[in-house]
């Protein structure tokens, strides 16, 4: 992906979203995962709950809109089930390293996930390979985790979707 004139950059605020968001998924903290999700993926949640709750998708929209939601849960447990399955457990997801950001165009950037990764550390590309990807999209004035983006960029990378298959 490299090749395609995707830009490198060593400090990007995906680094530390990324680390956050994995993070709260592996610990089990909806309201947080919840705040770093785009637009669009947040919409696609909300779906598979309406569709698992037997409710009208608009009495699901604006799940979590002031953070007291109690639905929250429900509707992020769908991703937070399938990424634990996807990279093996909550503890290796604690343990993945983040890597430069890859900026593909203005509004879409992604990370490189480093399995089994331990302490912070600083290491040449040739010494890992990547697990996993997460893309992100721009919008609001804030990177946020994009499901599709993810998706997308990680097949064409050649690597598993660190989110998993999320069925409804």
């Amino acid at each position: 992906m490299a090749g395609r004139g995707v830009k490198i950059q060593f400090e990007h605020p995906t680094q530390l979203l990324a680390s956050t968001f994995l993070r709260a998924l592996a610990q089990d903290a909806p309201e947080l995962a919840w705040e770093r999700l785009s637009r669009e993926s947040r919409g696609l949640l909300e779906g598979i709950y309406a569709a698992r709750a037997n409710v009208l998708l608009h009495r699901a929209a604006g799940v979590g809109m002031d953070g007291t939601d109690d639905r929250l849960a429900l509707v992020i447990a769908p991703l937070r089930d399938a990424a634990l399955r996807a990279c093996g457990g909550a503890e290796r997801v604690l343990a993945l390293g983040v890597s430069a950001a890859r900026l593909v165009d203005r509004h879409t950037a992604y990370v490189l996930l480093l399995p089994d990764f331990g302490e912070e550390r600083i290491v040449d590309e040739s010494e890992w390979r990547p697990a996993h990807l997460l893309a992100f999209a721009y919008e609001s004035r804030e990177w946020l985790v994009d499901l599709g983006s993810t998706s997308t960029l990680s097949g064409e990378a050649g690597l598993p979707d660190p989110l998993g298959e999320i069925r409804a």
